[in-house]
């Protein structure tokens, strides 16, 4: 993924604007992402230094170094680097310490240690040249790393990764982000939704009046604490914005080294024709939803397809839906330990009518009580430590 200094963009008043490529500028991307490519994978086996020197050769004019680097990191992250197979060289070297502090205590007056003697007893007691152990002494640093493999991808393809890179780049520096999208199909909505959740991502959705829906989030730039693993969650948004249908992103960033406020405005969408998107359940529900199919009760489980939704309160997107022969029906949303505000919007939702009944389920490191919803409404908090046991979350939504 694409960093921040590897953007091309511009403040333009209090706009960061990206500086998009022209159709020529596209073209010569395309040539050097395929001259990169052949290199790379004419290179595997190689070190990476010799690599690296290979991709340096290509001459770049000196207004396309940025994209060039970016182009570069893309690939390097689609490369596996390990160290050269054989020996460890952590063994290696306290082999080669231990024998050269034992050769050093021998040495009488004035006498100076031989490298080339430590390193040539040694590797007999391994079978290897000194000059093949001094080589992979140090094998397992970075710069003497080997490629072993590089995952394909045509030049085309790289280049639309890097625009797409971005966008993904300049929400890491977000502290806010608003967006408008409208599904092609009503279950890309579901799909988008559950995608956040997996993500962990905090936020907030309203249906608009034109049937569409607003998505609010907190950007990694507004967290107190370690932010990379959200602002790479918050990155992935827009693999899945342009899955779900077309949308209009805006931001508010703080950019360079002075972290000025900055306005971020992106938008996009599906290219040719839009699938069906698939949705996929965050693992926490997943395996409480393979628990729940091994337990003994009488309620029926799947995932829930609705998005639950009081007109001009707000909406909840559940998990599982429960289907009991009376004829109950009860929702689950799990919230983990997502954020203690979703959990009184929803206990908000609730209590202003919500037409459903739902569980929702949250960890106790919220330290949210099961009594902040009343019992007399539509609606209960399961709480729980770890991981969900299947007969505790069926006696919630029994209660429900």
């Amino acid at each position: 993924m694409l960093t921040a200094d590897l953007v091309r963009a511009r403040p333009r008043g209090d706009e960061l604007v990206l500086k998009p490529l022209d159709a020529k500028q596209r073209t010569a991307a395309v040539a050097v992402s395929a001259e990169y490519i052949e290199r790379l994978q004419a290179a595997v086996g190689k070190p990476r230094l010799e690599v690296l020197a290979s991709l340096d050769d290509l001459p770049v004019p000196v207004r396309s170094r940025i994209l060039a680097a970016g182009l570069r990191k893309l690939l390097d992250d689609r490369c596996t680097w390990e160290a050269e197979p054989g020996p460890d060289p952590l063994e290696l070297r306290s082999l080669v310490f231990e024998a050269a502090g034992t050769a050093r205590a021998a040495l009488g007056p004035g006498e100076i240690l031989d490298r080339g003697v430590v390193l040539e007893a040694v590797g007999a007691q391994l079978e290897l040249s000194a000059d093949e152990l001094d080589r992979r002494l140090f094998g397992d640093l970075k710069e003497n790393q080997r490629l072993t493999a590089m995952e394909p991808v045509a030049p085309e393809v790289l280049v639309d990764l890097w625009t797409v890179g971005q966008g993904q780049a300049v929400l890491l520096k977000a502290t806010r982000v608003r967006v408008d999208v409208r599904a092609h199909h009503p279950s890309g909505y579901r799909a988008l939704f559950r995608k956040l959740k997996f993500l962990r991502l905090l936020h907030s959705l309203h249906r608009r009046d034109d049937g569409s829906y607003r998505i609010v989030l907190d950007g990694p730039a507004s967290l107190f604490g370690p932010t990379t693993k959200y602002g790479l969650q918050l990155a992935m948004l827009l693999p899945a914005l342009n899955a779900t249908g077309p949308w209009v992103l805006d931001a508010d960033v703080r950019w360079g080294k002075g972290r000025r406020d900055l306005h971020f405005a992106l938008e996009g969408g599906p290219r040719g024709r839009a699938v069906e998107a698939a949705s996929r359940l965050p693992d926490d529900v997943a395996a409480l939803l393979k628990k729940l199919d091994s337990a003994k009760t009488e309620w029926s489980v799947a995932p829930a397809k609705r998005i639950l939704e009081l007109p001009g309160v707000g909406l909840c997107v559940p998990d599982l839906r429960f289907n009991h022969p009376d004829g109950r029906e009860v929702f689950l949303e799990v919230m983990g330990y997502w954020s203690r505000d979703a959990v009184w919007k929803r206990v908000e939702l609730v209590e202003a009518g919500l037409p459903f009944r739902v569980v929702f389920a949250l960890s106790s490191r919220l330290r949210v009580s099961e009594a902040a919803l009343d019992g007399d409404l539509p609606g209960a908090l399961h709480v729980y430590k770890g991981a969900m046991a299947a007969r505790a979350v069926l006696a919630s939504v029994e209660s429900a």
